[in-house]
């Protein structure tokens, strides 16, 4: 007679893990933590439909009810606030089960933080990637609140080799003896209190002022107003960047084009906890980031919106040795936790 462990049935809503992005890479990496202890099912939430993936876009609401009965722990990781409230309500307060959710975004950008507060304090564990959200939420009752970033170590080993342009373009680069390569990336490209959210054109600037050796390929993982795009194209070529800035769409390894390159930028005016600011330090890469949240030990600084202080904070690190930041936290033990495995 088997004496195998029933593994738990938990249901992850979020973006599929197949996407490329801050949260769905959280949710691969998490899956992979976690194989030997959960069955896993997925409700992915993405404007982009996946293959094999059940999208609650779809609006199907009896598929979605019969996920969430089947499951045993209900673990939502949804990043817009109406995609997140619409999980709380059915899983923690209609259907009564077993719910975690991880606020991977900062919530003083978010409207209605007293309805999401409320919410919050019907479900089971509460996961905080940074200490702002952890103040915002945190309430008295049955609801465990925990502080915990969103990252989980990156393994290079099963991570995909880079675009054959992509790895072109580095190796012509290269052929500068002195280039210093820097990477930046953006879920999408989007405004925030007027300007872009994640400092794009920050970046242009700042190139386009350095010394001649330095480049940047600055990935933009989607992009919901094309010309906003587009008009990056124009003022690369405007400044005469063509050869020093790849701004790409092409789906990549983020992880692997950090390895690739010697400077990490993190130029975002709002953020929660950056998984490319650790997956850097992780690496050994110098990271320049804004100043607007708290940022892991290691990283160097610069003033939000501020090209002239991201400027001196490139130069200030380039040729910096970095010593990789060892995790030896062993998140399956945590994650069974927070699951009551």
């Amino acid at each position: 007679m088997s004496t195998a462990k029933i593994k738990k049935r938990v249901l992850i809503t979020g973006p599929a893990p197949e996407n490329v992005g801050g949260i769905s890479m959280h949710i691969r990496r998490l899956v992979n933590v976690m194989a030997d202890r959960c069955e896993f099912d997925f409700v992915d939430e993405a404007r982009n439909r996946t293959n094999g993936y059940f999208n609650l876009r779809s609006c199907n609401i009896f598929r979605y009810i019969k996920k969430v009965i089947c499951a045993d722990v209900v673990h939502i990781n949804s990043g817009a606030f109406l995609l997140r409230a619409f999980n709380i309500f059915m899983c923690a307060l209609v259907f009564r089960k077993y719910t975690v959710v991880t606020i991977h975004r900062d919530p003083s950008i978010e409207p209605h933080n007293g309805i999401m507060r409320w919410l919050l304090s019907n479900c089971n564990v509460v996961i905080n990637v940074n200490e702002t959200g952890h103040n915002i939420f945190k309430t008295e009752g049955k609801c465990d609140y925990r502080l915990l970033p969103a990252y989980l170590p990156p393994n290079l080993d099963v991570e995909p080799k880079l675009p054959h342009d992509v790895s072109v373009w580095l190796e012509h680069v290269r052929k500068d003896t002195k280039a210093v390569v820097m990477c930046n990336n953006a879920s999408n490209l989007l405004m925030h209190d007027g300007v872009d959210l994640y400092g794009t054109d920050l970046c242009v600037a700042a190139v386009n002022e350095l010394p001649k050796n330095y480049y940047l390929v600055f990935v933009v993982v989607k992009c919901e107003i094309p010309e906003f795009y587009d008009a990056y194209h124009v003022a690369i070529a405007k400044y005469g960047l063509e050869d020093r800035i790849l701004l790409t769409d092409k789906s990549m390894s983020f992880v692997r084009l950090i390895s690739e390159s010697d400077i990490v930028l993190r130029t975002t005016n709002t953020d929660g906890d950056s998984i490319t600011v650790r997956e850097a330090l992780a690496l050994g890469k110098p990271v320049v980031a804004s100043d607007v949240v708290a940022r892991p030990e290691g990283t160097t600084l610069f003033a939000n919106r501020n090209v002239a202080s991201l400027i001196k904070a490139i130069v200030e690190v380039c040729g910096q040795k970095v010593t990789p930041v060892t995790d030896n936290t062993d998140y399956a033990a945590i994650y069974s936790e927070f699951y009551r495995l």
